[in-house]
């Protein structure tokens, strides 16, 4: 039997949130070239605290947590925040917004994968020839450039990919969890946790290299960093949360293939990114790659 369709308002903060990530990819990139990647990055999740706390249903729930979930939820920070804005941001900085936005498309392909892997499942035909096709369209998009470019962009692609990865192993972490706490509490944590590896992974790198990491002055810059990181990372990753919590990551995940879509056209519009042909045959055997690795059978 087809399983029924998400509730109405499940679709809707499904869809708000990967246009507000999509979006974010360009805004993120364009950062990169005022901030220090880690120190942007650390900022933008100290930004998504400040709003998550606003939400906070109250301490007694942080206090009944489990030894456990706590180990938990700082694998969580670890690998959703910390590695994951670290190699993000540094891999935009290097790369395009419009290559970022298709490697990220792989999340639910990858996610599918380690579900598999951890459930001991057998990777049947389709989903192997998903793979395939998937990770096919994403090596063409790094490798689609002058061999004077690889060096530098080639690299930030495989740094974007790792971090996508990293992620999708903290997701099928945070999934256990979100059964047991409120994904309220869950986001808070990882990020404030998160957060803090960031800032003082910056304050280190300051006194080893003897400077101020690189910040601009420009008082609407620093708001553009804090309101990316609220919106983007803060409610985002809240509203992705409980939609996992109401329907699965497995059923969640068919929607991130709007987040390339959105990516690649905000990037065209505001960056002026070249969109070519490869680009978009890239972006179909992502896609097509995700829908057979994601699908239900072998």
């Amino acid at each position: 039997m087809k399983p029924a369709a998400p509730p109405t308002g499940v679709q809707g903060m499904l869809l708000l949130t990967t246009l507000v990530w999509g979006l974010n990819l360009p805004v993120l990139k364009w950062l990169t070239g005022h901030f220090d990647s880690v120190l942007l990055s650390g900022l933008r999740m100290l930004a998504a605290v400040v709003s998550l706390a606003c939400l906070l249903p109250g301490r007694a729930l942080v206090a009944r947590l489990q030894p456990a979930q706590w180990r938990q939820l700082l694998l969580c920070a670890l690998l959703m925040v910390y590695l994951n804005q670290w190699l993000f941001a540094e891999g935009m900085r290097r790369s395009s917004a419009t290559n970022g936005a298709l490697i990220t498309a792989l999340h639910p392909l990858l996610a599918a994968l380690l579900a598999l892997v951890l459930l001991r499942e057998r990777l049947g035909g389709r989903r192997f020839l998903g793979v395939l096709i998937g990770l096919a369209g994403v090596a063409l998009a790094i490798l689609n450039r002058p061999s004077a470019q690889l060096a530098g962009s080639g690299i930030g692609d495989l740094m974007v990919l790792g971090g996508v990865l990293l992620f999708a192993i903290g997701a099928v972490v945070a999934q256990r969890l979100l059964v047991q706490v409120d994904a309220v509490v869950v986001s808070l944590i990882i990020h404030a946790v998160g957060a803090a590896c960031l800032l003082v992974h910056t304050a280190i790198a300051a006194l080893w290299n003897g400077e101020a990491p690189r910040a601009v002055e420009a008082g609407w810059l620093w708001a553009a960093v804090l309101l990316s990181g609220a919106l983007s990372t803060g409610m985002g990753n809240l509203m992705w949360n409980r939609a996992i919590a109401a329907i699965g990551m497995a059923r969640a995940s068919m929607w991130l293939y709007w987040v390339p879509i959105f990516g690649i056209a905000s990037a065209v519009v505001f960056l002026g990114e070249p969109l070519t042909g490869w680009h978009l045959l890239a972006l179909a055997m992502v896609l097509a790659g995700t829908r057979l690795g994601t699908g239900r059978g072998g």
